[in-house]
């Protein structure tokens, strides 16, 4: 067990310190090694199609990985500005809702997805961080743009003064090896590394695996080719790491590895979120993962904040 001094733990949260303690005294290590090694097998299982679960059997075993073997972070994040695409065929969209995420549900509509259950919208984006294109094209890659594809890009942020609770997931693995996501801030990784060090200094070596084995399992899954098998088991974190204040999920993108991209709340788009503009691409060439060759038609075409109409004229 690693020594950690009392003083390296000021600013540490004394809640999820107390649930740390908890979990440390309340879990059987071999017990939790053992349901989480059986239980992510099973699970992988159904994704391959080596066998069959149903969706009771996924839920079950996905709630107890989530809620029992998992140590989430509701991490506040600001100044986020995020790109969302939608093709579009011959015409190009009109409003803003046409791009944002899917107001009109119903039972059976929209299917099941990485996140959302069948019914459920969620607001899938990019997030843009670096100065270049990446966030464009990672969320060509994530829309599975083909050649020749017209797409209409979504540009919103987030609001000023209105902080999104994202559950960063994978996260303890990066923390594990010591190394920062580009897009994370020092003083929030540094504060998961303080949480870490917590977690290894109370948790048997045994039970420590349990937990490190679930992120793995987690962090792999949601960066998986999607398929049907994967979607019953994916989407049933939903409502698990959307419960409580989160607004959403941050994860590593299928295409381009390590780069993020999110699952929002549509209430949190509604009270957190605001859209900018919009543009018009064609995907020229695709060469795999996030590598494109594409022409931008129409730049920034302003959105009427109090109908969302897009004003196409003006660009």
């Amino acid at each position: 067990m690693n020594e950690i001094s009392q003083g390296s733990w000021v600013n540490f949260d004394p809640k999820l310190k107390e649930l740390i303690d908890l979990k440390s005294k309340a879990e059987c290590e071999d017990l939790a090694l053992l349901y989480s090694s059986t239980y992510i097998r099973q699970l992988n299982d159904h994704i391959n199609e080596i066998s069959t679960l149903s969706k009771k059997e996924i839920e079950t075993k996905i709630d107890y990985l989530a809620g029992c073997l998992t140590i989430t972070l509701d991490m506040p994040m600001q100044d986020l500005e995020l790109l969302r695409v939608r093709v579009c065929e011959d015409k190009k969209f009109t409003n803003v809702s046409d791009l944002s995420y899917i107001k009109r549900t119903t039972d059976t509509f929209p299917e099941v997805g990485r996140l959302n259950q069948t019914g459920h919208a969620l607001f899938y984006a990019s997030i843009a961080v670096k100065k270049d294109d990446t966030a464009l094209r990672v969320v060509l890659s994530e829309a599975n743009a083909k050649k020749l594809d017209h797409l209409n890009v979504l540009r919103s942020r987030q609001k000023s003064g209105k902080d999104l609770y994202l559950r960063i997931i994978g996260i303890w693995d990066y923390v594990k090896r010591d190394e920062r996501p580009y897009y994370i801030a020092k003083e929030v990784f540094e504060y998961y590394k303080q949480v870490r060090a917590y977690m290894v200094k109370m948790f048997t070596p045994k039970l420590l695996s349990a937990y490190e084995l679930t992120d793995r399992f987690f962090a792999d899954i949601l960066a998986r080719k999607g398929s049907e098998s994967l979607y019953q088991v994916t989407s049933a974190l939903s409502p698990v790491f959307l419960d409580g204040k989160s607004d959403g999920v941050l994860y590593s993108s299928v295409q381009a590895s390590r780069e993020p991209v999110v699952a929002l709340t549509s209430a949190a788009v509604d009270s957190k979120i605001e859209h900018q503009f919009a543009c018009d691409v064609v995907v020229e060439e695709c060469y795999g993962y996030e590598f494109f060759k594409y022409v931008t038609k129409d730049k920034s075409a302003s959105i009427v904040s109090q109908t969302g109409e897009i004003d196409w004229a003006k660009v």
